[in-house]
């Protein structure tokens, strides 16, 4: 998710305190001069994190499309007290760039897609270890790990999935990434269980109905 190379421009676009002027440059090329090549976007990492008002400017973006994208960003980041997350990808045979915005901190009730999924698996993941020290309360997930080799199969790669956040978290704080009651509240699983069901993100749906068996049998 982010550049291994760590140089000073890195580190300024990182910085959510002082990268509000790197942001509109990137953004007026991007939104309002359509301006999608160039020096500019190979000194962008691959993603950083911006502060809403740093791009509350009128007339930022040109087309309508880009706008309602741009006020929702807005909005949804303002509700939670957040940050915009911008992801840059390319192609490289044209040599052309896209960004992709999202709102952190990730929280359950988001969409999970596939510039977030991170968060949300080191989300489940902190679930597992919690059910894991209370069973009482929901059941242990992973108290059928040694015999079952499916189980342990899935485990791990929600692991793995949800360790990608890792590099991420040796730039940025975790609240800043995702946030989450760490006693899982009965709501709050409830959040989680609709977030898994029906979800394309790998393992989700397998999980949920995993989730719901344990959950019913401790019932």
């Amino acid at each position: 998710m982010l550049q291994e190379k760590s140089d000073t421009t890195n580190q300024d676009y990182h910085n959510t305190n002082k990268n509000h002027g790197l942001a509109l440059k990137l953004f007026n090329s991007y939104y309002r001069s359509h301006n999608h090549t160039g020096r500019l976007y190979e000194e962008v990492p691959d993603m950083f994190l911006v502060q809403p008002e740093a791009l509350a400017v009128k007339d930022l973006a040109t087309k309508s499309s880009d706008k309602l994208i741009l006020e929702d960003c807005l909005q949804r980041a303002h509700a939670r007290n957040g940050y915009i997350c911008v992801t840059k990808f390319q192609n490289p045979k044209l040599n052309y760039y896209w960004l992709e915005l999202n709102v952190r901190p990730f929280m359950l009730g988001d969409e999970v897609d596939d510039n977030n999924r991170s968060e949300f698996f080191y989300m489940l993941t902190h679930f597992i270890q919690f059910a894991k020290h209370n069973p009482k309360i929901y059941g242990d997930l992973t108290a059928e790990l040694d015999s079952d080799k499916d189980l342990a199969l899935m485990l791990k790669e929600i692991n793995k999935m949800g360790a990608k956040l890792l590099p991420v978290l040796d730039v940025y704080p975790v609240e800043k990434l995702v946030t989450f009651n760490p006693n899982w509240p009965a709501t709050e699983v409830n959040k989680l269980l609709q977030a898994l069901k029906g979800n394309e993100q790998g393992w989700c749906e397998v999980f949920f109905e995993y989730l719901i068996y344990v959950m019913g049998k401790k019932t």
